[in-house]
């Protein structure tokens, strides 16, 4: 980053053009608060931790600096809270989706990039809604949540389709509508469904899944494992077919190939206890609570275990399938970001539209955060950022502190 890119609150500038073609949604005469305002404002919460409602961030609105930096106007709370439902959200996800196409790609295993297919890992995470917020129930009427379904290209870390729904929305439902031809799709557990496995290969894509310890499968021919694959823990390589009916292998036309890999526990971990199994994002209202026994883990803390992982693509070797799996926790991570660092724990907004234009709008501060650092969204330059934007720091500060972060940032990668 250079010290003129900083200078003159020229972060939120260049927000402000990105912003632009927002202004005409729900256009009237007598109209004062915009869409692009409000986004602007959005993002500017974003970047200021001390600002924790819509109500503070109203507040804001009137403060003469602020309005002056951000090129906006007073906002009534009124104005704000009733007019995201008029705004569009697909106008705004156009911009999070021009941001996305320019991020770099990060620094990877050359392998992941030989695989004619772009790597992107499929999951949602739950954002916790207010009780008299209607739509969003989930579990019972004191358990209401929003859905974010994420799409993330690994080798960018950047996500590429986000989709907001009710909690209740199934994901595989979600991903089987925004499949996309090219993508090599990595999925857990929650996503083994033989005709969502059908549906990706219909549309020109494939899948790394894990699958169930209980998967049923016929054994068509075993592989001798390589040294390379040994190394990355994998215990069994073969070419198999799901299902033990024909109903079911109906629905998944074509053979998998299955590798077991073992993963070593952790010492560290093994505390003497067993820790309990969190409960399914799919309970239902009616079922009664178990006994604790059934509720235990039968993982010991601390023991290895076994990843069953199967896709469709027979032409990979078994320790790049174990690798391509492994990159699945970085959509968890970027869940974690996305709470923790962006505060999208709380939502300002009670409607559907709200809570998806605050989602694009954390989406699009994290990576303008990236493209402003030249490093991928973490605390040390976000707290960076923060103090520059506050008045703690000055722009030869913010760049000496980024070298220092990048020099770090290499040296752990070449540990």
């Amino acid at each position: 980053m250079r010290q003129e890119d900083l200078r003159g609150y020229r972060f939120f500038r260049r927000v402000r053009r990105l912003l632009k073609s927002l202004h005409h949604c729900a256009g009237h005469p007598n109209r004062r608060l915009h869409y692009d305002d409000y986004a602007a404002l959005v993002l500017f919460y974003f970047f200021n931790p001390a600002i924790t409602s819509l109500r503070g961030l109203q507040a804001v609105s009137e403060l003469p600096k602020v309005c002056k930096a951000l090129g906006l106007r007073r906002m009534s709370l009124g104005s704000m809270s009733e007019s995201v439902r008029l705004f569009d959200p697909e106008l705004l996800a156009r911009v999070f989706r021009k941001l996305a196409r320019r991020a770099p790609h990060r620094p990877a295993d050359p392998r992941l990039r030989e695989l004619n297919q772009v790597l992107t890992v499929a999951d949602g995470t739950l954002l916790r809604a207010l009780p008299r917020m209607s739509w969003a129930l989930w579990l019972s009427d004191h358990h209401r949540a929003a859905k974010a379904h994420v799409q993330l290209e690994v080798l960018k870390e950047v996500p590429v389709q986000v989709e907001v729904t009710a909690a209740n929305s199934p994901e595989t439902e979600r991903l089987r509508a925004n499949l996309e031809p090219g993508r090599l799709y990595v999925l857990d557990r929650g996503y083994r469904d033989f005709a969502l496995f059908q549906a990706i290969v219909e549309a020109q894509s494939s899948f790394v899944v894990r699958l169930h310890a209980n998967t049923v499968y016929e054994v068509l021919e075993h592989k001798e494992l390589s040294a390379a694959a040994r190394q990355a823990g994998v215990v069994w390589d073969g070419i198999v077919q799901l299902g033990s009916t024909e109903q079911t292998r109906n629905r998944l036309h074509v053979p998998l190939r299955l590798v077991r890999v073992r993963v070593p526990g952790d010492p560290c971990q093994a505390g003497g206890y067993r820790r309990k199994r969190p409960s399914s994002k799919k309970t239902s209202f009616n079922t009664t609570l178990r006994s604790s026994a059934s509720l235990r883990s039968t993982r010991e803390p601390g023991g290895g275990f076994e990843l069953i992982i199967a896709t469709d693509r027979l032409d990979l070797p078994a320790d790049l399938i174990a690798l391509i799996y492994r990159h699945r926790w970085k959509v968890e991570l970027f869940f974690r970001m996305l709470k923790c660092l962006l505060a999208c724990r709380h939502l300002i907004s009670e409607s559907l539209q709200g809570v998806t234009i605050q989602l694009y709008c954390a989406l699009i501060a994290a990576l303008l955060l990236a493209e402003c650092t030249g490093m991928r969204p973490n605390k040390r330059a976000y707290e960076l950022m923060v103090l520059y934007l506050q008045g703690w720091a000055d722009e030869q500060d913010v760049v000496r502190q980024l070298a220092k972060l990048k020099a770090k940032e290499g040296s752990k990668k070449n540990s």
